[in-house]
């Protein structure tokens, strides 16, 4: 499996390199750190910080990790470098700080969007254990589906439990809707994942539902859909909001309207 990790020589960048690290030791692969600068001159002083950096991770990751320094926009070359280099992950940092979550939310949603790629955001807590519980939403909307097959792999390698985790309807149909979306879920899972479905009391926003779950579990991972092409603001208002989660709790994104097929495209994690 190849992580490609965006690198700006950030604390929160380093956090992300630490997570890829850390995912590299349950779905061996390798990683490419990617830094992208405005002008030309400045790529010889980031290549050979990149490299004393490199040199300085352990033996057993160090000859794992390889660099690139690009010439461009973070916004089309991060997705660029992706395709055209085979990544199958992105790990990126975002910054989740109080009164910047929805400057640093859509700038890490603008990055999302441009990649085929899928993602795992994370924030500056560092990892602390492997993934033991992954907790994604379902709602109505038959995109926020899409991410259940990748996060049931993701559960087997490492283990992990997934909670599927609901706001309750009265309308009956809507209900019912809802219904067939978990029941549909469930059917993807595999039977070696243990999994549970939790409905919540729908009181807050179902974003902060969801992270106030994730608190009160412990969760590791959040597991999402980001739908871009939808009129409705509140995918990216949902997206913002659980990848800046105030927990900084990683969040795996995949842009729905790249997927058409999650049984070819991620195949990898089984492997």
């Amino acid at each position: 499996m190849k992580y490609l990790v965006p690198y700006d020589f950030s604390s929160i960048a380093k956090t992300s390199l630490h997570h890829a690290i850390a995912l590299l030791q349950k779905i061996p692969g390798t990683i490419e750190l990617l830094h992208i600068v405005e002008r030309e001159q400045d790529k010889e002083n980031a290549e050979f910080t990149l490299t004393g950096l490199i040199a300085s991770l352990p033996d057993e990751t160090r000859g794992k990790v390889t660099s690139k320094v690009l010439v461009g926009d973070i916004f089309v070359d991060i997705a660029r470098e992706a395709e055209e280099g085979d990544a199958d992950l992105l790990v990126m940092g975002t910054h989740g700080a109080k009164g910047l979550q929805k400057i640093f939310g859509s700038r890490a949603i603008k990055v999302i969007t441009s990649s085929n790629t899928p993602f795992i955001v994370t924030q500056l807590k560092e990892p602390e254990r492997p993934i033991e519980l992954i907790v994604l939403p379902v709602d109505l909307s038959k995109e926020s589906l899409q991410v259940v097959e990748f996060a049931t792999m993701l559960a087997r390698r490492f283990h992990a439990k997934i909670h599927l985790v609901c706001e309750p309807e009265r309308d009956e149909w809507l209900s019912k809707r809802l219904k067939n979306n978990i029941a549909w879920a469930k059917m993807k899972m595999s039977d070696d994942v243990d999994y549970e479905v939790i409905s919540l009391e729908g009181k807050d926003s179902f974003a902060e539902e969801v992270i106030d779950y994730g608190e009160s579990q412990n969760a590791d991972l959040f597991a999402i859909t980001h739908f871009s092409d939808s009129i409705l603001p509140q995918f990216d208002t949902f997206t913002q909001e659980l990848i800046t989660n105030r927990i900084q709790v990683p969040v795996l994104v995949l842009e729905a309207k790249k997927i058409s097929d999650i049984n070819t495209n991620y195949t990898f994690i089984g492997m």
